[in-house]
């Protein structure tokens, strides 16, 4: 997900953008700042030159199916509570979860999901993620255009 936060960024927006929240209730935030995509304290991925919007707050329209999953998900969340920006289309996949890698004593790994995303506002997700206006797809991309040409 960090990849594709990096290269939206400049349209999302300075800021956090989302969390993993825990089963314990922690909350460690993801978002996006000068051309880096981190979570927590950690700098995951950074642009040598990230792009320079000439609108700092472009209207954005997110198209969406079930066909989007886990990463897809997470950049989808990303844009929830955004100002100008609105979302098309059919519920995702439902994998909008964070898993982690554990080594076994084995020289085996078992992968966990260990946390739940949430959006900006803490709206925590879990499941699929519902775009703001559910539409079937073969009118999902006309209603993306209108609205931003309104």
């Amino acid at each position: 997900m960090f990849p594709m936060l990096a290269g939206v960024g400049s349209i999302l927006g300075d800021g956090i953008a989302g969390y993993f929240v825990h089963p314990d209730g922690l909350e460690t935030a993801w978002g996006y700042t000068d051309g880096a995509a981190w979570t927590g304290q950690s700098t995951i991925v950074t642009l040598p030159n990230p792009y320079e919007l000439i609108n700092a707050q472009p209207k954005v329209a997110i198209l969406s199916d079930n066909g989007i999953a886990s990463s897809g998900e997470a950049l989808i969340i990303s844009f929830k509570g955004r100002a100008n920006t609105r979302s098309f289309g059919e519920q995702t996949c439902g994998l909008s979860t964070a898993n982690t890698a554990f080594t076994l004593d084995t020289f085996g790994t078992l992968i966990l999901t260990v946390s739940t995303m949430a959006d900006r506002d803490k709206q925590i997700c879990g499941g699929s993620v519902e775009p703001d206006i559910v539409l079937d797809p073969s009118e999902a991309i006309q209603a993306a255009i209108e609205y931003i040409l309104e």
